[in-house]
């Protein structure tokens, strides 16, 4: 049931921090380390970033648009039903909203420096390149490449590490590892395309490619 599913996503991500997945303290990293122009973008950035890191599972899920959130449910529903660990599905989704919050919160507030605006575009365009061969092995069958996805994933998180390394903590450096590895088990990779039968797994790769349609097409991505 997707409703059902939904609400058990949103329930994952804004649950309080009882299994100690993120303490308030490391939800979003103290900003001292950034080197800014303006102090007032420092100051800015220092105040947003307390803020959310003391409301942080609270008010997650409203700082994500409608399509990003229904991608990020299905995608919470394709690990935990590949996985079967729930506790640990919950774990990795949490980290990669949190690195998309971080992106967001250092991009509004100009705190990237050109070489990392240069990093930024290029993570982008990889992104979109990966998605969207997502939705061509989709629609187009026994067209899936194992290897051709793989390298995008791996080029995907490569470039967050690279853009995120001076605004983040090593233990949140090992965490993109984790996130990494749980999204491109060749396992995983390999059940999103099953072109012989309806999977539950495959009816929420079809809600993921309907919904990056949608954000290519509102100039999202």
């Amino acid at each position: 049931d997707l409703r059902m599913g939904r609400r058990e996503f949103m329930e994952a991500v804004v649950s309080t921090q009882s299994t100690g997945d993120i303490s308030e303290d490391d939800a979003l990293e103290d900003t001292s380390e950034l080197v800014l122009d303006k102090q007032k973008h420092s100051l800015t950035i220092r105040v947003q970033k307390k803020i959310f890191s003391k409301t942080f599972n609270k008010t997650l899920i409203c700082m994500i648009d409608e399509d990003t959130g229904v991608i990020l449910n299905a995608l919470y529903q394709i690990v935990k039903e590949h996985s079967g660990h729930s506790d640990k599905t919950k774990k990795t989704i949490k980290y990669l909203i949190k690195f998309l919050v971080k992106i967001g919160v250092l991009f509004k507030n100009n705190a990237f420096n050109d070489a990392e605006m240069m990093l930024f575009t290029k993570l982008k365009n990889k992104y979109k390149t990966t998605v969207l061969t997502v939705i061509s092995f989709h629609e187009v069958q026994y067209t899936y490449d194992q290897k051709l996805l793989s390298k995008y994933i791996s080029s995907v998180f490569d470039l967050l590490r690279q853009l995120l390394r001076r605004h983040m903590s090593p233990k949140n450096v090992e965490r993109i590892e984790l996130v990494q590895t749980a999204l491109s088990d060749s396992s995983l990779l390999d059940s999103l395309f099953d072109y012989e039968q309806d999977t539950p797994i495959t009816q929420h790769v079809l809600v993921i490619c309907d919904r990056v349609r949608s954000l290519i097409d509102n100039d999202k991505i």
